[in-house]
C-alpha cells in the first residue's frame, strides 16, 4: 500500500495499461468530469444532486443511491461508449 501511494498517477496508468496489454485486455480511458453529480438515470447534471459526501439524490428525477456508485455508474456507461466509438466499423 505505501509503495503505490508513492506512485504518480500516470506511473499507476502507464502499468495499469502495460499489465492489460499483456493479457489482452483493453483499457479505456474516460473523461471523470461531473460524472458525481450526474444522473445515471436520466444524465441531469447539478452541483446539488449531491447533499453529502456518500448521498446521490437527482434534483429532476428523484432518483436516489449512494453516490460513489452512482458514479460508478456514469463511469461505466462513458466507458462503453467510448468503446462502442473506438471500435465502430
Amino acid at each position: 500500500r505505501v509503495t503505490l501511494h508513492s506512485w504518480s498517477f500516470h506511473q499507476l496508468g502507464r502499468f495499469i495499461a502495460y499489465k492489460a496489454a499483456r493479457a489482452g485486455v483493453a483499457v479505456v480511458y474516460v473523461d471523470p468530469a461531473y460524472t458525481s453529480q450526474g444522473c445515471s438515470a436520466c444524465g441531469h447534471v447539478d452541483k446539488k444532486n449531491r447533499p453529502d459526501q456518500e448521498t446521490f439524490r437527482c434534483t429532476s428525477c428523484g432518483f436516489a443511491e449512494h453516490a460513489d456508485v452512482n458514479a460508478a455508474r456514469n463511469i461505466a456507461a462513458r466507458g462503453e461508449t467510448g468503446w462502442a466509438v473506438s471500435h465502430a466499423a
